[in-house]
């Protein structure tokens, strides 16, 4: 059973605003885990804490949290008030899951006339096309004949369906699996090859400022420093281009002391709203502004590509279904056709 990471945060956190210590708040996980597999890992993290390793740290050892995740508790660690700085990951937490539910609520169809095509065709190409052979072999060779190139054409639409769903469904995954998937590699060479498609091109780059930014508000109002931020974006970041423009802010930063409103990451809107802050915390709300603009349109690109696949799918799936036709009914009329035929004497053919 995989460890909750939101749950685990969300009990330190009560933990430590009654007061206790945050071995504790693992020793409380580990009493009430309701697996000895949750048991044994929270054991682990307990003694790793009581040995003096830091939480981001037993939480890397055990492979809990994503890269964001992680980085932001270590720079928590480092902050004013670590517990301030939970409160934040776990409001990173709760955006992250919301975005998950929001689309998750788009796939369902897709998937659904995925996989009833993919059924058709499987079914067609290995049982139905060789039924209807063998069934012609009862008969004479002209039938035979007739039925062979009948189920020949049949086998081609079967194999450009194929492909289709194949390329389809490709580029389906390819999107869920860059914003989704729990694996930072794989979830990193998704967006990488995602970034050279059209349209999930777009919505990769709206998602990853959506949660750069989340994560870099997040911990601005978290008290970390405006630095240890910008180091932690850069850090986590698959973007190239966002991950450069970082870097330059942040070389700004340190030796001019000017913050950059570097377009690849800023549009004038944003920009506007960034000139009139104070202080990291000001720069935190804007920022967490900025990543619920940014949210909003990933959002709204999911939508048009989930609808724009839940079509392509529909029309697979009626395509299946006209093969399927093609192949079984049509292959009896042409038998019984073949048949009439014959009847009329030689020269039918």
């Amino acid at each position: 059973m995989k460890i909750n990471l939101y749950t685990m945060l969300k009990t330190l956190l009560f933990t430590l605003q009654n007061g206790k210590s945050l071995s504790s708040g693992m020793h409380l996980l580990a009493t009430a885990a309701q697996t000895k597999k949750e048991r044994n890992t929270y054991l682990k993290i307990y003694d790793a804490l009581k040995d003096g390793s830091t939480f981001s740290g037993a939480l890397k050892a055990n492979h809990i949290g994503s890269s964001d995740v992680l980085q932001f508790i270590a720079m928590a660690e480092k902050s004013v008030s670590f517990k301030s700085a939970l409160e934040k990951i776990i409001n990173y937490l709760e955006v992250k899951e919301e975005f998950e539910r929001e689309s998750n609520d788009k796939i369902t169809l897709p998937f659904i006339y995925f996989t009833l095509a993919s059924l058709v065709v499987l079914g067609t190409k290995f049982i139905a096309v060789p039924i209807q052979m063998e069934r012609a072999k009862e008969y004479s060779q002209e039938i035979i004949n007739l039925i062979g190139n009948h189920l020949a054409v049949a086998q081609i639409m079967t194999d450009a369906l194929f492909i289709s769903l194949l390329v389809v469904a490709s580029y389906f995954m390819i999107l869920m699996i860059a914003l989704f998937s729990h694996s930072n590699i794989t979830q990193g060479i998704a967006k990488q090859i995602g970034l050279v498609l059209p349209i999930i091109s777009k919505i990769v780059v709206k998602f990853e400022k959506f949660m750069l930014f989340s994560l870099l508000g997040e911990m601005l109002q978290g008290g970390i420093s405006f630095k240890n931020s910008i180091q932690s974006a850069i850090d986590t970041s698959t973007v190239s281009s966002f991950k450069n423009a970082l870097k330059e802010s942040l070389r700004s930063i340190k030796n001019d002391g000017k913050f950059i409103f570097h377009s690849t990451l800023y549009d004038d809107i944003e920009k506007g709203l960034l000139l009139g802050v104070g202080s990291s915390f000001q720069v935190g709300a804007v920022m967490l502004e900025i990543s619920s603009r940014a949210r909003t349109d990933a959002l709204k690109l999911t939508t048009k590509f989930f609808r724009m696949i839940t079509f392509l799918s529909i029309f697979l799936l009626a395509f299946a279904v006209f093969i399927e036709f093609y192949t079984i009914v049509l292959t009896q009329i042409l038998i019984q056709k073949g048949l009439i035929d014959l009847t009329r004497g030689p020269g039918a053919f």
